[in-house]
């Protein structure tokens, strides 16, 4: 998860001329105890444009259809409209998965 973020801070750089936004949500059941760790993640890797955040339900939000089986979701859309969804299971979110999702931006950066 620290490369992506890393590298989605890069891309935010690269295409703000392009209005690109990101940020990071971490679902929790313990919203509190994971507030720090963030906080400390965005100061060491030094995220001043990627907003980290927690939300308090480890399935995510009601209106959002989230796989159950995924450790790890990526969403990117453009306007309302849900142009890429990636989930990875435990484990499963490697280099190759982190190089597609940043590839995947062109969907949205059109």
């Amino acid at each position: 998860m620290v490369s992506l973020t890393k590298k989605m801070q890069a891309e935010l750089y690269e295409n703000s001329s392009k209005q690109l936004r990101c940020f990071v949500v971490y679902l929790t059941d313990e919203p509190a105890k994971h507030e720090e760790t963030l906080s400390a993640l965005a100061v060491k890797h030094k995220l001043r444009t990627l907003p980290l955040t927690v939300f308090s339900g480890a399935k995510g939000p009601a209106g959002i259809k989230l796989s159950p089986k995924a450790e790890n979701t990526v969403l990117m859309w453009k306007g309302l409209e849900v142009k890429s969804n990636y989930a990875y299971e435990a484990g499963k979110m490697d280099a190759n998965a982190v190089e597609n999702i940043v590839q995947g931006l062109g969907a949205i950066l059109k």
